[in-house]
């Protein structure tokens, strides 16, 4: 039967809902990594975010810290940590949406252990790799390499998904003037 107009949908289009990110989570973020290591050596970082979900958007509201063990090109986690995560955002009502971590450099793929340490990856979990330890920070999310789970594996998305799926809202805007 020819249907006309009808749309694709191809298998290995990633699809997550619209995730509302606040500045100030993005700051707590950027600032969370940059802390990973010593002053003199910068390491790997790890946060998780967490938040809402309404409908088929979600807002990220929460940044967490997880105790982890870094080095210059890597970091881990324990299962008792990630318990104390899980723990954590039950007691708060919230729902892991992703992890960003940072990689020393300008590469923002993913890494095989990337893909295999993901704390509880299901189909639209972001995986963000931010570049040169953010210390640079992360803003335009484009220079990060954005990654979305979807059909069981990670896929970096382009910049206009990542302008899509992604969206920055300020905390203050003074319109005083």
């Amino acid at each position: 039967m020819w249907r006309p107009f009808r749309k694709l949908k191809t298998k290995d289009a990633p699809s997550a809902p619209v995730t509302w990110i606040s500045k100030h989570v993005l700051d707590l973020t950027t600032e969370t990594l940059q802390q990973s290591g010593s002053p003199t050596q910068a390491h790997e970082g790890i946060v998780y975010w967490a938040g809402r979900r309404f409908g088929n958007e979600r807002f990220v509201t929460t940044c967490v810290a997880p105790q982890a063990t870094t080095t210059r090109g890597s970091f881990v986690t324990s299962s008792e940590t990630n318990a104390k995560v899980v723990m954590y955002l039950a007691s708060a009502g919230l729902e892991l949406f992703g992890q960003v971590h940072s990689h020393p450099g300008r590469y923002v793929d993913h890494s095989d252990g990337d893909d295999e340490n993901a704390l509880m990856p299901y189909e639209g979990f972001l995986s963000i790799v931010v570049p040169n330890y953010a210390l640079q920070g992360m803003c335009p999310l484009n220079i990060c390499g954005v990654h979305v789970f979807s059909n069981s594996r990670f896929r970096r998305l382009n910049n206009s998904d990542v302008a899509t799926l992604l969206r920055i809202i300020e905390d203050f805007t003074d319109l005083r003037a």
